[in-house]
């Protein structure tokens, strides 16, 4: 296979899809990886085998490991709105068009080039990674894999944008709670208790009482009701609630889900869950059920922490991002420096997703200052 250039690698990347639905995963754009480096590098390659054949591709030049560099390999779903071919890379304007172009199969190409250059510094690992849009299968299974066994002293990540620096990011935490109150006749509202209505006064105290969580760097917790509904208690078939919704019958059940970001690495889904059941008992309602999504906390590393190697780089609000995985990395390998940069931008998600072509060779110029020796 013979090697490309960095836009070149971007574009190939690109044109292979891997979203992941019941039909398409990474596994293309994987062997694709997996198939490039053996031909063009000198590192060891090897794939780790996730839950239902999908793979994370690992390379290194050294059993021993000082600089862990990460990225993802999948992307979000095309929507109906593309105006082009998300699969067919096309360049206008500077502008180089695609599905994953922002995010990230542009970092995933620095990283490809960087893998494949003669003065790659010793120590170093890449971790090509899977389902970093969906449920974190890949970066979950190579913690699980590695902790204990490498340690390393940096975790760069090249899934940021506009080439700035990133040094933290809020957590996220996904529940859904089904509360259970007592049912009774709509003409005597003090026959029943309405799961529905003090619900909603338990969450706007859940929401007060996460102004607890503040962070100087992260700034708030912040929180997200997604979806709620209630009724009157009918039975379970196939494990979903049958509620009834006549008017005249106080609703005795509601479920609803939140998504939290925390700020604070200390607040966790299990806190939230006993204040919720702290505070259902005040409102004479029983935790009838809850279940965890996500239960992913903040990090933070302090910038004076991060060896930019002599570059002038700006760094990005981190209290302004989403999750990043590259959390799971810094909570389970001893809170190591470590911060994302990329060529993305905030087309990452949306139809006609584009990348400068120039930030894809200026992201590959400071890949190679700071894990090569010399450009």
């Amino acid at each position: 296979m013979n090697k490309l250039d960095v836009v070149g690698l971007t574009k190939k990347l690109i044109s292979i899809p891997s979203w992941v639905d019941k039909k398409t995963n990474e596994n293309a754009v994987g062997y694709f990886i997996f198939d490039y480096l053996k031909a063009n590098s000198k590192l060891k390659v090897e794939k780790q085998i996730l839950k239902g054949g999908r793979f994370n591709v690992i390379a290194k030049n050294n059993n021993l490991v000082s600089t862990l560099v990460v990225g993802h390999i999948d992307t979000v779903q095309p929507s109906v709105s593309w105006t082009k071919n998300p699969l067919k890379p096309s360049v206008g304007k500077g502008l180089l068009y695609g599905l994953g172009s922002s995010d990230m199969k542009s970092g995933v190409a620095v990283m490809l080039d960087l893998a494949t250059n003669p003065k790659l510094k010793e120590n170093i690992m890449f971790l090509f990674y899977a389902d970093e849009e969906y449920d974190f299968l890949g970066m979950k299974g190579f913690v699980k894999k590695y902790l204990g066994k490498i340690k390393p002293k940096q975790i760069i990540s090249f899934d940021g944008s506009d080439l700035a620096v990133t040094n933290g990011c809020r957590g996220l935490i996904e529940i859904s709670i089904t509360l259970k109150g007592k049912s009774g006749h709509a003409a005597r509202p003090e026959s029943g208790v309405n799961a529905i209505t003090r619900s909603y006064l338990i969450i706007n105290n859940l929401i007060n009482w996460l102004g607890n969580y503040v962070s100087r760097e992260l700034g708030p917790t912040t929180s997200n009701l997604a979806y709620i509904y209630g009724g009157q208690y009918q039975g379970e078939k196939d494990g979903f609630l049958i509620l009834g919704k006549q008017g005249n019958v106080i609703a005795d059940i509601c479920r609803f889900t939140l998504d939290i970001r925390p700020s604070r690495p200390e607040l966790t889904a299990q806190k939230v869950i006993d204040f919720i059941r702290q505070e259902a008992k005040k409102y004479s309602l029983a935790l009838m059920d809850s279940s965890v999504r996500h239960n992913l906390g903040s990090w933070s590393t302090p910038k004076k922490l991060i060896d930019l190697n002599g570059l002038k780089l700006s760094f990005r609000p981190a209290g302004q991002t989403g999750y990043i995985d590259v959390q799971m990395l810094w909570q389970n390998f001893n809170r190591i420096p470590c911060y994302t940069i990329g060529a993305g931008n905030a087309m990452a998600h949306k139809p006609d997703e584009y990348v400068e072509v120039k930030n894809i060779i200026k992201l590959s110029e400071i890949g190679k200052k700071l894990i090569t020796n010399g450009i």
